[in-house]
């Protein structure tokens, strides 16, 4: 039994430390199979994307530990690529042109400021507040639902091969309340959105980050998002979203031991450059 994680950042985007502390960590940890997803460059500056200038470094790099460690551990080349509308078809492009093992999707920022700076929603409550204030008139549900509406158009016109942290927006909640999670508006929206990703074929991830961070009380999705995942047979994948080495298993158990106890039996795995489903316990997934 081991793990296996496929959304990991390190020192080019807001993660810290070198390539090869994280997969030395990795193999300490008994892993078998280890994806790197630094953030990808964007059309504007902020504080935790890739610089466009590093991107060539980060590739080699992640090439060059492919080779080094191969035979101990699996290692496979990604991004995190933010979704914007207006710019559909850059997960492609980006899979295509850097020749990536898979890609990761995910929204962290919605619609912009009148100054045109995108309104980030996963970032600091201020920032949070503000945009949720300027842009949408201070109406949750209509933020909310712009939210999952960028989210089904990335799955719609350019499907990620991971679908990342779908409903990552809740994490406002924990600080101070915006949303009832449980209000029938809301498990709508998210509802539609793992509807979509059925029917994309994509991968979702189970994202633990919140959970280890104290940002969350639950993973990314939560126990309802898990159990349309479960009604709807959408695979899924297991994932720390870790930024330093100590993070890479960060909540693993427990985890495994709810999506166990939710009926769920296989997670996606990355064998051999082949995505294939493998019986897991609280202790990793089974590769034999």
């Amino acid at each position: 039994m081991s793990w296996t994680n496929y959304h990991s950042h390190y020192k080019y985007c807001d993660g810290v430390d070198d390539i090869d502390h994280h997969v030395q960590k990795a193999m300490e940890l008994r892993l078998k199979s280890f994806g790197f997803s630094s953030h990808s460059p964007v059309h504007f500056e902020n504080k935790w994307s890739m610089d466009s200038k590093d991107l060539s470094t980060y590739l080699e790099e992640i090439d060059h530990v492919k080779t080094q460690y191969a035979g101990q551990i699996e290692i496979y080349k990604s991004l995190e690529i933010d979704y914007f509308p207006e710019k559909s078809g850059l997960i492609q492009n980006f899979q295509r042109d850097l020749h990536l093992d898979y890609t990761l999707g995910s929204i962290h920022f919605v619609d912009v400021f009148e100054d045109g700076q995108p309104w980030e929603i996963d970032g600091p409550q201020l920032v949070f507040e503000k945009g949720l204030q300027e842009i949408f008139g201070n109406d949750i549900e209509k933020a909310l639902r712009r939210y999952f509406e960028i989210t089904i158009h990335m799955l719609e016109h350019d499907c990620p091969t991971i679908l990342g942290h779908v409903d990552k927006i809740k994490m406002q909640n924990h600080n101070k309340f915006f949303f009832d999670e449980q209000s029938s508006w809301y498990k709508d929206y998210l509802s539609q959105a793992l509807e979509v990703a059925a029917q994309a074929g994509t991968i979702v991830e189970v994202n633990t980050r919140g959970l280890y961070k104290k940002r969350a009380s639950e993973t990314y999705p939560g126990n309802f998002g898990l159990q349309r995942l479960k009604e709807l047979k959408v695979p899924i994948c297991l994932n720390s979203d870790s930024h330093h080495p100590r993070e890479i298993i960060g909540e693993y158990e427990n985890t495994a031991l709810l999506l166990k106890e939710l009926g769920f039996r296989e997670l996606m795995v990355l064998k051999d450059n082949v995505w294939i489903a493998r019986p897991f316990g609280e202790k990793g997934v089974s590769w034999k």
